[in-house]
């Protein structure tokens, strides 16, 4: 009695179901450790500080930049509807403002937008600064 023998075609190519999975491994962890940082792009270099605390980034960020101009959450926002911005993002984000200004903005562009917040009654405000290096 004579048997025939089945030949089974071998899988030809790589097989990549391993790699697809530690490929979206690598996706997601880099998602997930990537820092956002939405006022890069003004070019505000924050004050200098040796005493600088840690400062919660929750919250609505109001940047001013070096030319006086005023982002909020990084939408450009006239200076007379600010108080309108902040308190309709204040509802999603929470209370916390958080005011970054240049060093080299003017004090008298941050006292306005200061008094701008305060008269709309946002009085919880946090103004972040950059450790000073030991050099100095």
């Amino acid at each position: 009695m004579k048997f025939k023998r089945r030949l089974q075609a071998d899988e030809e190519g790589i097989p990549i179901t391993n790699l697809v999975d530690v490929l979206f491994l690598l996706i997601v962890f880099f998602m997930m450790s990537t820092v956002l940082s939405f006022d890069r792009g003004y070019g505000v270099k924050l004050p200098q500080s040796s005493a600088a605390g840690a400062i919660s980034n929750k919250g609505v960020g109001v940047t001013i930049a070096r030319d006086g101009k005023v982002y909020v959450d990084g939408n450009e926002t006239p200076l007379d509807r600010l108080g309108d911005a902040v308190k309709s993002r204040q509802r999603t984000e929470g209370n916390n403002v958080i005011l970054k200004s240049d060093r080299e903005t003017r004090f008298q562009a941050i006292a306005d937008v200061m008094d701008r917040l305060l008269a709309v009654g946002i009085g919880d405000l946090s103004l972040p600064v950059v450790e000073r290096s030991a050099e100095r």
